[in-house]
């Protein structure tokens, strides 16, 4: 039995299910994801594999790719949804209806419910008021996965800049995380904080001030959340 890090994102999930497909055997050790297009399987990486079955996976990385995550075929989009909001058995369970070119009608209702959640958290990611100050997001009530999608949305809508973001963490590592992103849109996470911390005082030390934390109201737009 082989094992290697596979990392709790949508490149993760896909790295994961190409090691399978070539060793059933294989046991990932889960660590945090981070952003996807940091760790996409190169086409050598496919080799292995039928030729549909690479074309299936292409396809699929062009959806991981795209600035709009939101277009292309649904159950693609369906994967990169729940991939990026921690829903990790229906996400692995579209990569192999995906893969497969089957699924059932169950599937495809709450893989479209899942883009749908998708994109409220897009749009509530590009409010105005997101921005804490010239070049920091604040985004420390969403979960970590959807950050690098609502950055290089808001680059293609927007003047492309540099990001420092504050986001929430993942399922294994809870809390809070400060991102780096380039104009490009590329992102790493840079420092992880426990749910513990205080948010407002941990980055104030670091000269980072924040608005405090906000929610989104019935309308749409945010509040303050004390």
């Amino acid at each position: 039995m082989t094992s290697r890090e596979i990392r709790l994102d949508a490149s993760g999930l896909l790295r994961l299910k190409i090691e399978k497909l070539a060793d059933s055997d294989f046991e990932p050790f889960w660590i945090s994801g981070s952003d996807p297009l940091t760790d996409i399987p190169a086409l050598s990486e496919l080799s292995h594999l039928s030729i549909p079955l690479q074309g299936r996976i292409l396809r699929l990385t062009e959806v991981i790719f795209s600035d709009n995550p939101l277009g292309g075929a649904w159950c693609a989009r369906g994967f990169v949804a729940a991939a990026s909001q921690g829903s990790v058995g229906f996400a692995n369970g579209l990569l192999d209806a995906w893969l497969a070119g089957r699924w059932s009608v169950t599937q495809e209702a709450r893989a479209r419910a899942v883009i749908r959640s998708f994109s409220k958290r897009l749009r509530n990611g590009l409010l105005a008021e997101r921005v804490a100050k010239r070049g920091v997001l604040n985004l420390s009530d969403l979960p970590a996965g959807i950050v690098p999608y609502i950055v290089r949305q808001r680059n293609c809508l927007r003047k492309r800049r540099e990001w420092v973001v504050i986001s929430g963490g993942d399922r294994l590592s809870p809390g809070f995380w400060k991102w780096y992103f380039d104009e490009d849109g590329i992102g790493e996470v840079i420092e992880r904080q426990t749910p513990t911390c205080n948010l407002i005082e941990s980055f104030d030390e670091i000269g980072i001030h924040l608005n405090h934390p906000r929610v989104a109201s019935s309308n749409g737009h945010l509040h303050p959340a004390r």
